[in-house]
Order: C-alpha cells, then sequence, then structure tokens
C-alpha cells in the first residue's frame, strides 16, 4: 500500500498545483480486513463455495473462516482480533515476531515458526 501511495501521490503532484490531500487506512484497522472480506465475497458470489454461509450480522453471503497471517502481532494479529469473526489469527517466527511464546498483549489465535506451517494447520483444521 505504502509503494501505491507513493507513486499515485508523486503522479497527482506532478499534475496539479496543489498536494494530493488522502486519507490512509491500513492494518490493523477493521476496515482493511471488512473490505477484504467484501473482495473475496464477490469473488466467490460468481461460484457459490460449501465456505459461503448466511449470516444476517454481516450479509448475504460471509466466510466461516478467513485467515489472517502475518509476522506482526502489532499490525496482522491485532487487526484481525479487532475485525472479529470470520478472521482467525496466525502469527509467523519469520520477521517481526521472534518470541518463543505467543505475544502476551496481542495473542494470536495459533503461533508457527513457518508460513509453511500456518498453511499445514490451516489445510488440517479445514479438512476436519
Amino acid at each position: 500500500m505504502g509503494a501505491f501511495r507513493i507513486a499515485l501521490e508523486s503522479v497527482f503532484n506532478r499534475i496539479h498545483e496543489k498536494p494530493l490531500q488522502y486519507t490512509s487506512f491500513g492494518k490493523p484497522n477493521p476496515s482493511v480486513f471488512r473490505h477484504a472480506e467484501m473482495m473475496l465475497e464477490h469473488l466467490q458470489f460468481s461460484s457459490p463455495s460449501d465456505n459461503l454461509v448466511k449470516n444476517d450480522d454481516v450479509g448475504e453471503h460471509a466466510f466461516r473462516t478467513l485467515y489472517m497471517i502475518g509476522d506482526n502481532p502489532l499490525v496482522d494479529v491485532k487487526g484481525a482480533d479487532k475485525a472479529g469473526h470470520p478472521w482467525v489469527s496466525i502469527l509467523t517466527r519469520t520477521g517481526v515476531f521472534r518470541q518463543k511464546e505467543n505475544h502476551t498483549l496481542h495473542p494470536a489465535d495459533v503461533v508457527v515458526d513457518t508460513v509453511e506451517e500456518a498453511v499445514d494447520f490451516i489445510l488440517k483444521r479445514e479438512s476436519a
């Protein structure tokens, strides 16, 4: 998102006299997660899946589970937690987060060493 904003701002400011004014929303803002849900639901609408369920609280089509895999508890895990259902947070020890134990302020639902382990967890959980 940062690179896109910089490119857009650069082009805009070369064309216009007044600089681009914007409001940026990123993780952990729940609106980012709701937008992701909306986009995924839109993609699934043309080919319904067993993973979609009717839920009057969030709209006609909603996923039972969406997974946030990330290495930063302050943005990835906190964002998924703030977004609530259907988000499940998986914290990896691949970048920002390297602790042995789960983060104390923003604990993830699951902590793994690698993204591959996160994917394995999801596949096992979804096939059960």
